[in-house]
């Protein structure tokens, strides 16, 4: 009887955490599959573009608000300036008030990996001229994966609104 106890009380712990795994997992298919439908919906719609860039690695879409003038882009080794906030599917709960709270423009790289932003946001500014202002939907696997970023969940569709105010370095300035 004792070493019955024992053992339930050994496997108590792994039946407790598999249970809240299981739970996890619903949540986070429920997440993912509720922000791949907002993403859905948008590429669909006539009021959004799609946007890449020649060498890849996916799509966004973008919703212009404002377009800026000239042809000069940012290119992936440029700096920018930009007015940004970046929001859930929804618009109206923000994970990053950016520059929305402050007024301050904020030095952005265009280039990805540590130090960089992200793959999406990276092919929009690509794609920007100074003075441009979108909307542009980036899907989770342009944005934070399937880890996500505290505090954003993995799987999540990244809503930015982003004004390419200046390209400080294009292609290279020696500073």
């Amino acid at each position: 009887m004792k070493r019955k106890i024992f053992l339930w009380m050994l496997c108590l712990p792994l039946v407790l955490a598999f249970t809240s795994c299981k739970d996890d997992d619903d949540n986070d298919d429920t997440w993912r599959n509720t922000n791949e439908a907002a993403f859905n919906a948008v590429a669909t719609s006539t009021e959004y573009q799609a946007v890449t860039t020649p060498e890849g690695p996916g799509t966004i879409y973008k919703k212009v608000i404002k377009s800026g003038v000239g042809t000069e882009k940012p290119i992936f080794t440029s700096t920018t300036k930009v007015f940004y906030k970046g929001m859930y599917y929804d618009k109206t709960t923000v994970f990053d008030p950016g520059t929305s709270v402050t007024g301050v423009p904020v030095t952005m790289p265009v280039y990805t990996g540590s130090g960089g932003v992200i793959a999406g946001m990276s092919i929009a500014l690509q794609n920007m001229v100074v003075g441009d202002k979108w909307e542009i939907w980036i899907p989770w696997d342009l944005g934070y994966g399937s880890v996500g970023k505290s505090p954003i969940p993995g799987y999540t569709t990244l809503v930015f609104e982003v004004e390419l105010l200046s390209i400080d370095q294009y292609p290279y300035e020696n500073k």
